[in-house]
């Protein structure tokens, strides 16, 4: 089926083209907002051939299409006729919702669009590292990390700079993203972000009011979420208030100075205590609770993915690096695609005679090993009911030898899988922990049989 085709059927099961407020998409899903929910066919999606699963809310739901498709079916309905959509403000998963999953939706929409830069500009840190280690080997000149006037490689310099400005600016990203969401200008988003990420001169003043001192990041993305709502929040306000003479430079005026001082003397502080004591909380548990705790964080997992709301750890993980250099949340989250790895593969081997799980499998198993679970999520193992949950206790066994090694985590994020090593501070432990996985995923569902309701309704998408 091509894409036009593909996304003409999913526009027809959604209510068709006066039903569509709004939608994006990430690297695996179509999120789409509806008006009237009741005008969505869920059940037609079940015989569209591409579609691999619909979850989400009945307002917003979720089409699970896998890596790239997601990406051209969009583009496909871009150019439909007659559709109206916007490029990304909602008015509301935070504003109309008050449930833990409006804010775990709001989350998604925030950072949906920024998970390709992580994972591209992740591997191009990994990929440093690897220069890293040929030089820690063979002293090869060119791959010297040191800085350029202690000797270092020029050619390490700029790898340095391409594989380290996204991070360094991810706090703009961050609030841009935000205030577009929230149906704010972008720019003043930036300006948010931009304060968040450097107060200037003020680094390290007192602030005098309050016993803190002014400092560039504090309070992370958590801080950045924050000023990029606010400051789209009060120029909406503003621009409906004031008379239509001072629309030009009243909005921004207004926001930058009130959201702006907010920032600084409010939301950085809050946000750095709060991401401070998740931080140490999480740090606490895993030098404390060790390998269970692994166990639970690892085996829990792919249930946040399933449901989308994993994009909610964004701003923990980026508290973690900030504050340790490293998240070992995030190596233990990377486990649940191992566990899941090894339950396809077993799969695979213990049904041969059902070729539409081979197919499944072959299809799903190449983005698994890089770390993409959706595919073998909603195209192998949720469909064959019991595979799922022994996914879930591989991936908690490799969680629970993670655990064993205090101090591994990863250095970056969206780098996970197989190529998680490459960014993670114990690569020797971090591959230990994800062959435990592979192995004890595969090991339970050799033993566990999946129901036969399941293998004789299990279909493949052509």
């Amino acid at each position: 089926m091509s894409n036009k085709s593909l996304a003409l059927k999913i526009l027809d099961a959604l209510g068709g083209v006066e039903n569509i407020i709004e939608f994006e998409n990430c690297m695996t899903r179509l999120r789409v907002v509806v008006k009237e929910p009741s005008k969505v066919n869920r059940e037609a999606f079940k015989s569209i051939k591409g579609v691999l699963k619909v979850v989400g809310s009945e307002n917003e739901p979720q089409i699970i299409l896998g890596p790239g498709v997601a990406d051209e079916v969009s583009s496909e309905l871009k150019n439909m006729p007659g559709l109206n959509y916007t490029d990304g403000p909602i008015n509301g998963a935070v504003m109309q919702k008050k449930s833990a999953g409006g804010v775990f939706s709001f989350l998604a929409k925030v950072f949906a669009p920024i998970i390709p830069v992580f994972a591209g500009t992740g591997l191009l840190f990994g990929i440093t590292k690897i220069f890293v280690l040929i030089f820690n080997l063979t002293g090869f000149a060119l791959f010297n990390p040191a800085a350029i006037a202690d000797g270092g490689s020029t050619f390490m310099a700029v790898m340095n700079v391409l594989s380290g400005t996204f991070f360094t600016y991810l706090n703009i990203a961050v609030a841009v993203q935000a205030a577009k969401v929230m149906g704010g200008n972008p720019f003043l988003g930036l300006i948010a972000g931009g304060i968040v990420t450097n107060v200037a001169t003020l680094n390290g003043v007192a602030m005098g009011i309050v016993p803190f001192t002014f400092a560039n990041g504090r309070g992370g993305t958590l801080a950045a979420i924050a000023a990029g709502c606010s400051i789209a929040i009060v120029e909406k306000w503003v621009k409906k208030w004031c008379p239509n003479a001072l629309k030009v430079h009243l909005p921004s005026l207004i926001s930058v100075a009130v959201v702006g001082m907010a920032t600084l003397y409010i939301l950085q502080p809050v946000g750095g205590v709060i991401t401070d004591i998740v931080a140490k909380s999480l740090v606490w548990m895993f030098q404390n609770a060790g390998p269970l705790g692994g166990a639970v964080v690892s085996g829990l997992f792919l249930p946040l993915v399933m449901t989308g709301l994993h994009h909610g750890l964004t701003p923990v993980h980026a508290a973690l690096i900030k504050e340790f250099g490293y998240t070992t949340l995030y190596a233990f989250n990377s486990m649940a695609g191992a566990g899941q790895v090894g339950a396809a593969i077993a799969l695979y081997f213990k049904y041969r005679q059902y070729k539409s799980i081979q197919k499944a499998v072959v299809g799903g198993l190449p983005a698994g090993i890089l770390g993409i679970g959706e595919p073998l999520i909603f195209g192998v193992t949720l469909p064959l009911g019991r595979a799922f949950i022994t996914a879930c206790l591989g991936a908690a066994a490799g969680g629970f030898v993670c655990g064993l090694f205090p101090g591994m985590g990863a250095e970056v994020i969206n780098v996970s899988g197989i190529l998680g090593a490459l960014v993670n501070t114990q690569p020797i432990a971090y591959l230990l922990g994800y062959s435990t996985a592979v192995i004890a995923g595969f090991g339970l569902t050799w033993m566990i049989k999946v129901k036969q309701v399941n293998l004789d309704n299990f279909r493949v998408e052509e």
